[in-house]
């Protein structure tokens, strides 16, 4: 397993804009990680949050991935149309997120909450991301 992982570092991280995504991921990972841990603290039930954590991480990783798809297709179409399609998948990154919310609402109070901070773990891997560049081996 070791070794499938070394393996996709190296793919992932010879081209740039898949180094960035990697990178992205890894700070979703250890952000949710974080937050995970304060949460066996603090949070009651735990297996909630942890439902909870686990779908917004699963949330924000699908978001980042969509981003980058959406970014690299409107690229190669015309403004106009690449206007009108960046904002229909914007608005489908959006309406996941209520959805994930949504669902973990009618599991609990404590599985929205873990919802809400495992979709922000894209925000805070972003911040992070300089940090998760220096830790982040490079297999150039």
């Amino acid at each position: 397993m070791i070794m499938g992982i070394k393996k996709t570092l190296k793919r992932m991280s010879k081209k740039p804009e898949t180094r960035t995504l990697l990178e992205l991921y890894v700070g979703i990972i250890f952000s949710c990680i974080l937050m995970l841990g304060v949460g066996l603290i603090f949070a009651r039930p735990v297996w909630m949050y942890l439902v909870g954590i686990i779908g917004g991480a699963l949330g924000a990783a699908f978001q980042l991935y969509n981003m980058y798809d959406t970014i690299d297709k409107a690229l190669s179409i015309d403004e106009g149309k690449a206007r009108g399609y960046m904002t229909s998948k914007s608005m489908f990154r959006l309406i996941i997120a209520a959805v994930i919310m949504v669902v973990a609402y009618f599991i609990g109070l404590v599985a929205f909450i873990g919802a809400i901070l495992g979709l922000f773990s894209l925000k805070i891997s972003a911040l992070i991301n300089p940090l998760v560049k220096k830790l982040l081996p490079d297999y150039q």
